[in-house]
């Protein structure tokens, strides 16, 4: 259990760090967008990097995310560990929720080919 906590924790500080550093090619200092790994690219995303359309079922329970997420026109696709993938269709995009303690904990972006589309 304990280290269950402590990897979703260390997955959650580094979704954050790394959401906060994608550059929008308009700064200097910023990492480049080719420098984020491909799994990790975001189109309409929070500044933390959830979609907008979902990114209040952060810290929400399981249960109720996972209706909320169908609700919003979202499909489960595939499980990895904890890491879940959806898609929703009328957006095109696929995003990640990886859940600990029956909430989720996080939510993301990948890119279409972790939810099965080319």
């Amino acid at each position: 259990m304990f280290i269950r906590m402590r990897a979703a924790i260390a997955i959650s500080i580094l979704a954050a760090t790394l959401a906060g550093c994608q550059s929008t090619g308009e700064d200097t200092d910023g990492v480049p967008a080719s420098a984020v790994p491909p799994a990790m690219d975001a189109t309409a995303t929070t500044a933390v990097g959830a979609p907008v359309d979902i990114a209040d079922l952060v810290n929400a329970s399981a249960t109720r995310a996972r209706s909320q997420m169908q609700a919003r026109g979202y499909a489960f696709t595939q499980q990895q560990g904890s890491t879940t993938y959806w898609w929703n269709p009328k957006t095109t995009i696929c995003a990640t929720t990886v859940t600990s303690n029956g909430k989720f904990q996080t939510i993301g972006t990948a890119t279409a080919h972790y939810c099965g589309q080319p």
